[in-house]
């Protein structure tokens, strides 16, 4: 059937074909155009080397594929270490019951967390990423059986086995190692050490739910834990809380891989001299209410070791400003050889948005650099346009 145009002209179908195609196309262009991220061109200052940068961070999704980069030049020659012109900041396939990414990686906590807890590739190395930071994350939903496994460039390699055995009752079982070691800070100490650990969870009523694990250290100690866990989800907004009760052989670190684990591990030689077993408690709480606002805290104490507190907070201050920030202290601060203020890590953002298509971005970040062995303090000042 004829399409009558405005002016009493008809429309031919080859004509009606060929402007859907090229609307397809039109379409398809614009998203592809949408993945192609941000140009930034900004200022690195970091320890004592400082340098103009441009940066180029596309992402690309297709479906469970997706894939994002960065692409640097330099505006100078005096560059930080660790500065590299290209970085691959994953590449991942992910369809919901199975999943690969290579990237880096942020807060991974397996079980709940007496072994590995908020594991990060991020904590080392410079405010800007590098190819040194990457890892291998992958997992596969067999429904009733999940299995996960990791492996860091670093040497970190780890497997872990959740079995739903029934509708009450989940099991997970965990092994971790180091096949290349971490260095204690001024020591001259290589630290290669394996861990396991068994958990087991079950649901109670009002969205609460009880668990346990236990972890060993290989020829070190082991530890157990017991606690509860609630969490909401409000679809606008979700919070979720836990406090457990610890308790350690004399020789056992709770979370040893942890995000200080590569930048300030517990030193095992101090710990097994003090003798002594070493109880405690642990409680963190998150929230989120949409895109607007997110908050986390974590503190742990235990008997003759100090107090350690971590915390994260994101969020909007009206339509233009953007905060982040977080800060987290080393547990077991009294074995490690760096001392609080040494060992902390901080850092944050600030993002002021000029218009739709510019946002003003400040960076911020202190921690102890293994390869200067001295803390350093970065920052990245950034003009960024969304393309």
């Amino acid at each position: 059937m004829p399409c009558y145009l405005p002016e009493g002209g008809i429309l031919s179908i080859k004509m009606k074909k060929a402007l859907i195609i090229f609307s397809i196309l039109i379409l398809g262009t614009i998203a592809f155009a949408h993945q192609l991220g941000e140009i930034g061109i900004g200022f690195i200052k970091d320890g004592s080397s400082e340098v103009g940068n441009v940066k180029w961070q596309p992402d690309f999704k297709l479906g469970p594929l997706g894939l994002g980069f960065d692409v640097n030049y330099p505006l100078g020659q005096n560059q930080p270490l660790g500065y590299e012109n290209v970085v691959l900041r994953y590449m991942e396939y992910d369809d919901g019951m199975r999943g690969l990414r290579y990237g880096v990686l942020e807060n991974i906590t397996w079980g709940h967390g007496l072994l590995m807890k908020n594991f990060s590739t991020r904590t080392a190395g410079p405010i800007n990423l590098n190819n040194e930071q990457l890892a291998l994350l992958g997992y596969y939903d067999f429904e009733k059986v999940v299995t996960r496994g990791m492996w860091t460039k670093l040497g970190v390699y780890a497997i872990r086995l959740e079995e739903k055995v029934n509708p009450w009752l989940t099991l997970g079982q965990s092994y971790i190692g180091d096949a290349v070691g971490v260095s204690v800070p001024g020591t001259g100490i290589v630290q290669r050490v394996g861990g396991m650990g068994i958990d087991a969870t079950v649901p109670l009523p009002m969205n609460f739910k009880g668990f346990a694990e236990w972890a060993r250290l290989i020829e070190h100690g082991s530890g157990l834990s017991a606690g509860i866990g609630w969490d909401y989800d409000l679809m606008f907004a979700q919070a979720d809380f836990t406090a457990e009760y610890r308790m350690f052989d004399r020789n056992f670190v709770p979370g040893y891989f942890g995000p200080q684990y590569e930048t300030d591990p517990v030193n095992l030689i101090s710990v097994e001299a003090s003798g002594t077993s070493k109880n405690g408690y642990l409680v963190q709480a998150n929230a989120k209410m949409m895109e607007i606002a997110q908050a986390a805290v974590v503190y742990e104490n235990y008997n003759d070791s100090n107090a350690a507190l971590g915390a994260k907070a994101a969020g909007k201050l009206g339509e233009m400003i953007t905060v982040t920030g977080y800060y987290s202290q080393p547990n077991f601060v009294d074995f490690r050889s760096l001392s609080l203020e040494q060992g902390a890590v901080m850092g944050g953002s600030v993002a002021y948005k000029v218009n739709m298509f510019t946002t003003l971005v400040t960076h911020y970040k202190k921690a102890y650099n293994q390869a200067t062995s001295q803390v350093e303090e970065s920052q990245y000042y950034e003009l960024k346009f969304s393309l």
